[in-house]
C-alpha cells in the first residue's frame, strides 16, 4: 500500500508548535500604585488651589456647596518600560486601562468635614482624558492656598487651560459607595487618543466631573495615608512577522495540495 502524504499534518504541527507560545502569553498586568499629581477644584473658591489636600471630590453645580471637579496625573514611564522588556519595543498593545479608587468616606450618608463637602450620595460621574499634562498640582491643603490666576497652581479658574489642547470622554460611571477603604474599579474606554498617550510612556491626565445632579463622591488623593488612586494597565503581545509568514506559507501549501 502506498504511504500517505503527511506533509499537511507536518506543516500544521510545525505552525502549532511555533505559535503556541503566543497563545499562552495572556494579558500582562502592570499596576501604577499612585498618581504623580492630583487636586480637587472648587467652584465656590475658583482661584484657590487644593493640590496638597488628602482627598479628591466630585459634586454637581447644584450641590449645596457648589461644583467640585478633580484632576489627576499618572506617570506611565515604568509601565511602558516593563512592557518593552517583556515583549520588545513596539511588540505589544494596550488592552485595558482601569482606575481603582478608594474613599475614607465610602458609605452613603457619611458627612466629611470641610467647608466644601456635602453628605456622600450615589450617582453618576464622567472622566475625560486631557491632552494637556503641563498643569501644576500646587500645595494647598484642605483649607486651600492661592492658585491660578495668581500663580500656576491648578484651580477651578484654570479649567479652560486644562482643556485647551484637547480632550476625549473616556467613561461615564455609576458610583455606589462600597464602604470605607474599599477600592472600586472603573474600566476606561480605550479611546485612541488616550491609548496613544499611554503608550508613549509619559504623563496621562484625567479629569473627573459630575454627570448628574445627585452624586457626592470623595476619594483619596495621592497624599492620603492609604487607598491612593491606582491605574491598572494590561497589554498583550503583537503577532510576530514570523508567525504571520508561517500562517501564510502553510495556507499556500494547503491550497497547492488541494489543486
Amino acid at each position: 500500500m502506498k504511504p500517505k502524504n503527511n506533509s499537511t499534518a507536518q506543516i500544521l504541527l510545525l505552525c502549532g508548535i511555533l505559535l503556541a507560545p503566543l497563545a499562552l502569553r495572556a494579558d500582562t498586568l502592570f499596576t501604577i500604585t499612585n498618581t504623580t499629581a492630583d487636586a480637587f477644584l472648587a467652584a465656590g473658591v475658583p482661584s484657590t488651589n487644593f493640590g496638597g489636600a488628602g482627598t479628591l471630590a466630585i459634586a454637581p453645580a447644584s450641590s449645596p456647596k457648589g461644583e467640585l471637579d478633580s484632576v489627576i496625573k499618572f506617570d506611565l514611564a515604568s509601565t511602558v518600560s516593563s512592557f518593552n522588556t517583556t515583549y520588545g519595543v513596539g511588540g505589544w498593545h494596550i488592552t485595558g486601562l482601569t482606575l481603582r479608587l478608594s474613599s475614607n468616606f465610602g458609605t452613603v450618608g457619611a458627612n466629611p468635614p470641610g467647608a466644601f463637602f456635602t453628605t456622600i450620595t450615589n450617582g453618576l460621574f464622567g472622566v475625560d482624558w486631557l491632552a494637556n499634562d503641563s498643569w501644576v498640582e500646587g500645595s494647598g491643603n484642605g483649607n486651600g492656598t492661592a492658585g491660578f490666576p495668581t500663580n500656576n497652581f491648578v484651580s477651578f479658574d484654570s479649567i479652560p487651560n486644562l482643556f485647551s489642547l484637547g480632550s476625549s470622554q473616556v467613561g461615564t460611571f455609576g458610583y455606589a459607595p462600597p464602604g470605607t477603604g474599599v477600592y472600586t474599579n472603573f474600566s476606561l474606554t480605550l479611546d485612541s487618543s488616550l491609548v496613544a498617550d499611554a503608550m508613549t510612556g509619559g504623563d496621562v491626565s484625567l479629569y473627573f466631573y459630575a454627570a448628574d445632579n445627585q452624586i457626592s463622591y470623595l476619594f483619596n488623593s495621592r497624599t492620603f495615608a492609604s487607598g491612593n488612586p491606582q491605574l491598572l494597565v494590561t497589554a498583550v503581545p503583537e503577532p510576530t512577522v514570523i508567525s504571520l509568514s508561517l500562517l501564510t506559507a502553510s495556507g499556500l501549501l494547503l491550497r497547492r495540495k488541494k489543486t
